[in-house]
């Protein structure tokens, strides 16, 4: 921030017209204040700033690059690339800053908009508006559930911005394509607003919900400290807190616990230090899961010993100007060293799932023509594929039960559990009417992995089969929230709920179904 306002001392703005001259005004405190305003997020005090700035200095680079700042920050972005036209750009600071504007208003330029009680939504028009229903559904919870918790609620509408694929998401965000696909990253909570890839761009959807929910923290978080928070601290509550708006405590998945797990057998830690500047840089997936584990768990150990009224006292003394690690010593009782040195004795004690043969996944996204990959692919040895793909070739010739043994073949071959595989089999289990083989192994990987979409889908097929519709609405449900883009699912709760004579429920789920039929 002192290296920007430096430069921002040598803007000069550019005159066209009759006068083809340069001007260039002296930084004054009040600038100073407007930069470091727009950098604690406060932008409606930096606007009173640049307002009175513009009217006294109209010349003033300095005083344009600001109000570029804040329409930047405000989601203007044609209006924020209009006043960069203006200004110079003479050091690396603001030229990239220019490139990022240009790049967010050329991949925003499409976006329509729709707005809740508390929320604006961004999007391309078409199957995406499928999302705002259920985005509606899961922040306007988190407004009230989490501003009470963390005891603030913004004054503004939040900027949530939906992009429909990963390159878009990669040119508008600090992140690499590299990064978005090592990391497993598919959100951001950055300039003021929340950013989220369109779970339709993903081979099976993701839990985008519990994602908006754990990027809404992060904006409360950065409003109510002045952006003064530790990263560290700032990702363990987003992770603690981000299944709250649905009454959900159970923070840590099954493959957080086993690497966490794991990792404290080992005395292998990823250190808060190295998390900066985000945990979509780490070097692997693992690592990223491991970095999460530890946070969360440590803001679990917090709430123990404090109860969670104490993450609104350390951000309220952050945003009056404490340095984080006073307000800490003063909230929890001694400094961050012993408090790590606490909590791994603590999370020992915990009794921690681990799962023999369990690895994270990777995020998979669609090819460019949007067509899912081949899932044999994604099997890790070269003998499990070729067993899963030669069940693939019976299967589609209808010898089930030689399939059957193929998958089983390539199931006892694999050196990890593979979700793709058990639902194959389950899959061809359900084909020959084996329901309680097929239930049998989706419960034993929904274990392993609670949230991926084909077993949640398979299960309510299970029971949807065998016409026990109530069951089969809480898988259907289930796995239409992970990838709303898959129509069977649509198609199957207008019928369940036909069914069960939920009409409220049959009509909003066809209007749902519209969007992308």
């Amino acid at each position: 921030m002192k290296t920007i306002l430096k430069i921002l001392l040598l803007v000069t703005l550019f005159v066209f017209g009759s006068e083809k001259c340069f001007a260039s005004l002296t930084i004054s405190d009040a600038v100073n204040n407007g930069y470091q305003l727009v950098q604690d997020w406060d932008i409606a005090s930096a606007e009173k700033i640049s307002e009175h700035l513009l009217k006294k200095y109209p010349k003033s680079g300095d005083a344009h690059f600001l109000q570029a700042r804040i329409e930047f920050m405000k989601g203007n972005y044609e209006r924020s690339w209009k006043m960069l036209l203006r200004v110079g750009d003479n050091f690396k600071e603001i030229k990239d800053f220019k490139r990022r504007v240009d790049a967010t208003r050329r991949a925003s330029n499409k976006f329509i908009s729709r707005e809740t009680e508390h929320f604006i939504f961004r999007f391309e028009e078409g199957p995406d508006e499928i999302l705002i229903h259920y985005a509606e559904e899961v922040l306007e919870k988190s407004y009230r559930v989490l501003g009470e918790i963390l005891n603030y609620y913004p004054k503004e509408k939040v900027l949530v911005e939906i992009y429909p694929d990963q390159k878009p998401f990669a040119q508008i965000s600090p992140l690499t394509l590299k990064d978005i696909r090592t990391s497993g990253t598919v959100a951001l909570c950055k300039y003021n607003r929340i950013m989220l890839i369109s779970p339709g761009s993903l081979v099976r959807g993701f839990n985008w919900m519990d994602t908006l929910s754990h990027e809404y923290v992060h904006y409360i978080l950065t409003k109510k400290s002045h952006n003064h928070l530790p990263l560290w601290m700032h990702e363990g509550l987003a992770k603690y807190l981000e299944t709250h708006w649905r009454e959900d405590k159970q923070y840590l998945s099954p493959i957080m616990e086993t690497v966490l797990s794991n990792a404290l057998k080992n005395d292998y830690r990823v250190p808060l230090e190295s998390m900066m500047p985000s945990l979509a840089k780490l070097k692997t997936a693992e690592d990223v899961q491991l970095a999460y584990a530890e946070v969360s768990s440590m803001m679990e150990y917090l709430t123990d010993l404090k109860g969670l009224n104490i993450f609104s006292q350390i951000l309220q003394d952050l945003a009056y100007g404490a340095e984080f690690k006073d307000t800490f010593i003063k909230h929890v009782g001694y400094d961050l060293t012993q408090f790590q040195n606490n909590w791994e004795s603590w999370v020992k004690n915990l009794e921690l799932k681990n799962i023999l043969g369990i690895k994270t996944l990777t995020t998979e996204f669609k090819n460019r023509k949007g067509s899912e990959n081949k899932e044999h692919i994604a099997l890790e040895s070269r003998r499990t594929r070729d067993l899963t793909y030669l069940g693939d070739i019976l299967k589609s010739r209808d010898h089930f039960k030689a399939a059957i043994i193929e998958y089983q073949k390539a199931l006892s071959e694999a050196p990890s559990h593979s979700p793709i595989l058990f639902n194959k089999l389950a899959r061809t289990y359900l084909q020959i009417q084996k329901y309680n083989e097929a239930e049998n192994l989706l419960k034993e990987s929904l274990a392993f992995f609670p949230d991926f979409h084909t077993s949640l889908a398979n299960m309510g097929e299970v029971y949807f089969s065998n016409e026990n519709y109530k069951t089969a609405k809480v898988y259907f449900e289930k796995a239409i929230r992970i990838n709303p883009f898959n129509p069977i699912l649509h198609m199957r709760l207008i019928y369940v709920y036909t069914k069960l004579g939920l009409t409220k429920k049959k009509e909003l789920q066809a209007q749902q179904f519209s969007y992308i039929d």
